[in-house]
């Protein structure tokens, strides 16, 4: 499990969570739910042990999460913590290349150690099953909770809501405009999001002439590659003349444009950035991407790690711990960059503690999970460290919605650019 760390310290809130925190001393009340005194709240942070990571030869380092959340939680507490209370961080270190880990440290956490909420783990089912909410919880695309869970916070929406954000956003753009599209997925997973694409661009009055999936076996690519020639045989025949490629198809459309060596290259929509980005982090081709329209609900390092909120909050690690490697993301992205990242734990906890203060904060002196809840689903054009555009979460929407950065392929780089403001304002 490697080393758990109990901190117990004394206070504040991050730069940004300053001014949410009450002056003087808050009233005195009992115990609400699991988690939560009159005077501290039990938070887990199971972070991914990267030694373990790099013991099997993959090369990643992301900076130090353990010291980076223990500086900045007891710089927190040191300022009076959330509405009084001192945060009680239990933190766990685990490896991600097991699942078995993933679920004993939930069982520690939410059992054992009886925390309120757990912060960005690897998997959030079994804590939001349990009644415990979450923050940033990967390995998930959350729509809403399923009944009786607990919500995970998260600043990521999932592709059922950013997508008909995004297309909107393209629509305005000309992008379809007097266009026959031909919609895309990339692999059976897809067939849902090819549905809600479908309908959103039926929605903006799009014409949608064709749509397929590539239904080769997973891993097979070759069969991949035979099926998107015959796809783009037919896309071609029927005058399709933008592509829109749905989920992994944002990947596996211009690789296999690439491997045929394809003549039909009309301009197209990546509904993924991730997917996207991890096709770019290879060898590509700028034929097959040059003419591409993406975008991303997340700003990128660069731009989150220039914000005041984040610079205060990595002045605050480099003080607790000087020996720690804190470097700035580069301004142009390689693969070669990506294995050293040692911005993204200050960033990430960053993050991770504001939005957990600031919903805290909302839900005021009496605490507990349903408070919690109601509190973050009501935050409206919140502005939190690294996210330069209001957010807004909803209703049953315990996700972040909001910012949309447009992003175009630089051949000169051979990355994806993003715009640095969000095309929605």
């Amino acid at each position: 499990m490697g080393k758990r760390f109990v901190i117990a310290a004394a206070a504040v809130v991050l730069a940004t969570s300053l001014a949410s925190i009450a002056t003087g001393s808050p009233p005195v009340v009992a115990a609400t739910t699991q988690g939560v005194t009159a005077s501290t709240i039990r938070i887990g942070i199971p972070y991914v042990d990267f030694a373990a990571v790099r013991a099997i030869g993959v090369n990643l380092d992301p900076g130090n999460y353990s010291d980076a959340y223990k500086a900045l939680i007891a710089n927190m507490n040191a300022h009076g913590g959330i509405l009084g209370r001192h945060i009680v961080a239990y933190l766990v270190a685990v490896n991600p290349v097991a699942v078995a880990p993933s679920a004993t440290s939930c069982t520690q956490l939410t059992q054992d150690d009886q925390i309120f909420v757990s912060i960005a783990p690897l998997m959030p089912d079994c804590y939001l099953a349990d009644n415990v909410p979450t923050i940033n919880g990967s390995g998930l695309e959350q729509k809403t909770s399923s009944p009786g869970w607990a919500p995970n916070f998260t600043l990521t929406p999932p592709s059922s809501a950013y997508d008909p954000l995004q297309l909107n956003v393209f629509s305005k753009l000309g992008a379809f405009k007097g266009k026959k599209v031909g919609l895309f997925g990339g692999d059976t997973t897809d067939k849902s999001e090819v549905a809600i694409v479908d309908a959103a661009l039926k929605k903006l009055h799009v014409d949608v002439t064709q749509t397929a999936i590539d239904a080769a076996p997973e891993g097979d690519d070759p069969a991949a590659y035979a099926q998107a020639a015959v796809i783009a045989e037919r896309f071609q025949s029927a005058g399709v003349n933008e592509v829109v490629a749905v989920g992994d198809g944002s990947a596996t459309w211009p690789d296999a444009l690439n491997a045929n060596q394809s003549s039909y290259n009309p301009p197209w929509v990546a509904t993924n950035s991730a997917d996207l980005n991890g096709y770019l982090e290879g060898a590509n081709n700028p034929t097959y991407v040059k003419n591409m329209l993406t975008s991303t609900s997340i700003a990128q390092p660069l731009q989150v790690w220039g914000t005041p909120a984040v610079q205060s909050c990595v002045r605050v690690i480099r003080r607790a711990f000087p020996s720690d490697a804190i470097e700035a993301p580069p301004e142009i992205v390689t693969s070669k960059s990506l294995q050293v990242t040692t911005y993204a734990a200050p960033i990430t906890a960053c993050q991770n503690l504001a939005l957990l203060a600031t919903i805290a904060d909302r839900a005021g002196r009496k605490l507990t999970e349903s408070s919690f809840t109601r509190a973050g689903e009501s935050l409206r054009n919140v502005v939190l460290p690294g996210v330069p555009s209001a957010v807004s979460f909803g209703p049953g929407r315990a996700y972040a919605l909001g910012a949309v950065y447009v992003g175009h392929y630089d051949v000169a780089t051979k990355t994806e650019k993003y715009a640095s403001t969000s095309a929605v304002k």
